[in-house]
């Protein structure tokens, strides 16, 4: 069971240390970005999507691992069951207890002193191509943070071509989201 304790442990508390962390590994240009959404009109159902998501089942994981990993180590495998069952528990209250706060977080606006509008007007450079009829995504930075966002293209023209990896672009735009842009020597000609 040690091993069990140890593995959650482990790939929690990475997760749970990217997390922390992020901003850093921003800074590294070292890119990890796991989106999962959806929504359930179940009534009651609802509230279990929200306790089983992504986020809630790492830091359980992680609550878990630290707890049985701990007490394993007190009580030297002398009582396994009990263990087993108090790092159940507090993996369970953890994840719980981390995904309620996240949920009041966000919405409560914290954490987001400005709207997505702010970026307009910012310049970025593209990280994943953009094409005259897909979105890519470009990485803007204010202040001393850097947001990756969908982005499209602002007028594709029939001779536009997509814009690649590294190119510089400037946020015209925003909406649900989802930036426009346009490359900067094409904005640069306009003014």
């Amino acid at each position: 069971m040690l091993t069990a304790y140890l593995f959650c442990l482990l790939v929690g508390g990475g997760f749970l240390a990217l997390s922390v962390f992020g901003d850093f590994l921003d800074g590294m240009n070292i890119d990890v970005d796991v989106d999962v959404d959806g929504e359930i009109d179940a009534g009651g159902g609802a509230d279990v999507a929200r306790l089983l998501s992504l986020r809630t089942i790492v830091y359980a994981m992680f609550g878990f691992g630290a707890t049985g990993a701990l007490l394993h180590a007190i009580w030297g495998g002398a009582s396994a069951g009990l263990t087993a069952v108090v790092a159940g528990v507090t993996g369970l209250a953890s994840g719980a207890l981390i995904s309620t706060v996240f949920r009041y977080l966000k919405r409560s606006g914290a954490g987001t002193p400005l709207g997505e509008r702010s970026l307009v007007g910012l310049t970025g450079e593209v990280s994943m191509e953009i094409a005259p009829d897909s979105a890519g995504t470009v990485n803007v930075l204010r202040g001393h943070r850097r947001y990756s966002v969908r982005a499209r293209l602002d007028s594709a023209g029939p001779d536009d071509g997509p814009l690649g990896p590294g190119q510089s672009v400037v946020v015209v735009g925003m909406a649900d989201g989802i930036a426009t842009v346009v490359p900067v020597d094409m904005k640069l000609l306009e003014e």
